[in-house]
């Protein structure tokens, strides 16, 4: 991963700078067709408003968007593959906003994974200022926050679990904000 400057640039590179609309073409042109106000840097600064509420029936849906990568463009963990998902709030086939996203690392041996896991742990140990590192039912799950600014993109949680569908293969799932019923489905189900 090389010398990392801080928190927030690691977890930009892991997460493909997304949040600096800084990514490479192919996240940018996935991002440009699935979640358009994540692809470009707004022109102008603005600030939160507040709408009166709608009587609205319309359901809202939670869609997920995948791109995958055969390696990631900005750290290099020996992966097979890489997977960058974005869950999307949508409703009549339009996106609302966003849930979450999260990059999920593949791995074709658990040695590779574990490997993997724990340069991660390694790296964000020296940046943190707190962690908690804990197993649940047999996934490593790994909670970092820097307790130096306040702001929500100021902790990461990584899981460490076996592939879902292939006995063999293992896989990292890395986010900031990673949806509940999501953080319960691997903390607890397998």
């Amino acid at each position: 991963m090389g010398q990392t400057k801080n928190f927030d640039t690691l977890t930009n590179d892991i997460l493909l700078r997304i949040r600096t609309y800084e990514t490479e073409s192919a996240t940018k042109n996935f991002l440009k067709k699935y979640i358009p106000f994540l692809a470009e840097k707004p022109t102008q600064i603005g600030g939160w408003t507040a709408y009166p509420l709608l009587e609205d029936n319309i359901p809202t849906y939670t869609i997920g968007h995948s791109i995958f990568f055969l390696k990631h463009p900005y750290i290099d963990f020996g992966v097979t593959e890489c997977r960058l998902d974005f869950l999307t709030n949508e409703k009549s086939n339009k996106i609302n906003g966003y849930k979450t996203y999260f990059i999920t690392f593949l791995f074709d041996s658990k040695r590779k994974a574990v490997k993997s896991f724990k340069t991660l742990c390694s790296a964000y140990d020296k940046l943190s200022g707190s962690k908690n590192i804990k197993t649940k039912a047999g996934k490593k799950i790994a909670f970092y926050k820097n307790i130096d600014k306040g702001n929500l993109f100021q902790s990461v949680e990584f899981i460490l679990t076996q592939d879902d569908l292939f006995d063999n293969k293992y896989k990292i799932i890395f986010g900031q904000i990673l949806d509940l019923q999501f953080e319960d489905y691997y903390g607890a189900q397998h």
